[in-house]
């Protein structure tokens, strides 16, 4: 027996190799539905599940080698699930039984939001299947969201959860589970800068040593000043600057300012992640 994954929406090839004989019959079946029949030297879709209309494909040049592989298209979850292919020649039966695995790239987010008035995060999954669990932690206590949304695309699901910030000195953590995933993410405020027009700053950045050298990691600057909100500086492998008088650490990820002015007040929001773990670290400073 053998596990194939395949992505969502995407083709894969299902392996049936069987011993090389005359007057092939292939049966591709996924429990009692008839998934593709092949026999008389051609294929037979008549009894085909509607399921798997237009979605199969056997490589009819390679059966006479040995080869009744099937093709499937346009993954969907509901095609997970054990498939059996039967092969009869005049010398031989064979049977293989592959199961097939349908991986959702699914993706996440938290989005910290300041107003006058409150402070706010936004947790997001989007596109996964089933539809995510998710919970939220105060230091370390749970609470309840304030607020969701969903949304359907089909058979996927994206959710926005909501958690006002009531105190600052905590930090807070949103955690979304799925049967093959989990995602976390973490919001802490640090204590206040504070620094004279003219002079520089580093604002320094919280991470886990462990987390740099995974692929898909990546810091963002960004500033929160008046409820509005500009990018500074990012990494991901290479620096990148996107205002004057900005530039990032490559070694502590730190925000290097120069030339201060009190226009530079505000609150500054690192932002480091990597596929299954978000962390946003805010700073004010104080000009």
């Amino acid at each position: 027996q053998e596990t194939v994954t395949g992505l969502f929406s995407k083709d894969c090839i299902l392996p049936c190799p069987f011993p090389p004989g005359d007057d092939e019959v292939i049966y591709w079946k996924k429990g009692n539905k008839n998934v593709h029949s092949y026999y008389y030297q051609r294929d037979q879709l008549a009894r085909q599940d509607p399921d798997y209309r237009h979605r199969t494909h056997l490589f009819q040049e390679n059966i006479p080698s040995g080869n009744a592989s099937l093709k499937l298209s346009n993954l969907t979850v509901t095609d997970e699930g054990p498939y059996n292919c039967y092969v009869g020649t005049q010398q031989t039966k064979t049977e293989v039984e592959v199961t097939l695995r349908v991986r959702v790239s699914s993706y996440y987010a938290l989005e910290y939001q300041k107003t006058d008035t409150e402070r706010m995060l936004k947790c997001y999954a989007f596109l996964t299947y089933p539809a995510p669990h998710i919970s939220w932690v105060q230091g370390n206590t749970s609470i309840q969201e304030i607020d969701r949304e969903e949304t359907r695309d089909g058979v996927l699901y994206s959710l926005r959860s909501d958690q006002n910030i009531i105190n600052t000195a905590d930090p807070y953590y949103c955690l979304i589970h799925l049967p093959h995933e989990e995602w976390a993410a973490e919001w802490k405020m640090q204590d206040q800068l504070s620094n004279v027009e003219g002079s520089s700053t580093a604002i320094p950045c919280e991470y886990s040593n462990n987390t740099t050298n995974i692929e898909g990691f990546s810091v963002v600057w960004t500033l929160n000043r008046n409820a509005v909100i500009s990018v500074l500086a990012s990494f991901n492998g290479t620096s990148h600057s996107y205002q004057p008088r900005v530039q990032i650490n490559p070694n502590d990820f730190s925000l290097m300012l120069r030339d201060l002015t009190a226009n530079d007040s505000g609150e500054y929001l690192c932002n480091i992640s990597t596929p299954h773990y978000t962390k946003l670290t805010v700073r004010t400073l104080q000009v």
